[in-house]
């Protein structure tokens, strides 16, 4: 873990330039879509693998009140300078009392999990009764998974540290950790080499091939089933 940690400290200073390339844009504001569809409008929520607080940043409202957790001190730096309530932590063991959240998510931060069912089980003490858990991730069935399994060849890129899943794979990591999934996205249909269009959000059985999914689960003593 350690050693994750430091590459994302050393990539902060850059983290967000390919977000502001056309392509790199439309990501961002496509990932942005599918997560105001799942997240509630209102209430304290915190996003865990927060990085410079890039999303935490936009998701933020007069009602919905956002809580940065990352264990790199260098991205703590950069969404402190967001004004972002912002903490270093780890998914396994963050600082917040347990129940005090209405909601949770993360973005891209399940493939980096050394011991995924573990950390998804301790944040779930985190989440109030019937609270949500929105999980985004790179779908390794998928042109953007495939781009990001070649990059991980590589001894710079991030990716090598990675374990992409399917949306099957992480569907049953969240039931192993004792969550209901209670919805699914699938987003990104244009390839890495595509040009950019308007955002569009997906059903599973639409797009299996997109390029990232979005799972919503709660915990599943406070499930009422799937929908």
């Amino acid at each position: 873990m350690e050693e994750i940690i430091r590459a994302f400290s050393r990539s902060a200073a850059t983290y967000e330039y390919w977000y502001k390339t056309p392509l790199g844009l439309y990501v961002f504001e496509t990932e942005l879509k599918g997560l105001e569809a799942q997240l509630p409008r209102k209430g304290l929520g915190a996003e865990i693998g927060s990085g410079t607080g890039i999303f935490a940043e936009r998701l933020t409202t007069e009602n919905r009140r956002i809580l940065c957790i990352d264990p790199s001190p260098q991205m703590v730096s950069q969404s402190q300078g967001r004004s972002l309530p912002t903490l270093i932590g780890v998914a396994e063991r963050t600082p917040l009392r347990p129940r005090s959240l209405d909601f949770m998510y993360f973005v891209t931060v399940v493939e980096f999990l050394v011991n995924p069912a573990g950390a998804l089980s301790s944040l779930k003490s985190l989440l109030k009764p019937s609270a949500p858990l929105v999980a985004l991730a790179i779908n390794r069935e998928s042109p953007w998974g495939q781009a990001y399994l070649e990059s991980s060849k590589r001894e710079d890129s991030l990716f090598r540290y990675a374990r992409l899943y399917t949306l099957n794979e992480a569907g049953q990591l969240l039931r192993d950790a004792g969550y209901e999934v209670v919805g699914a996205l699938m987003m990104l249909n244009v390839p890495p080499d595509g040009t950019p269009e308007e955002p569009k959000l997906y059903t599973p059985g639409e797009k299996s091939d997109a390029g990232v999914f979005l799972l919503k689960a709660v915990p599943v003593e406070f499930s009422d089933g799937p929908i």
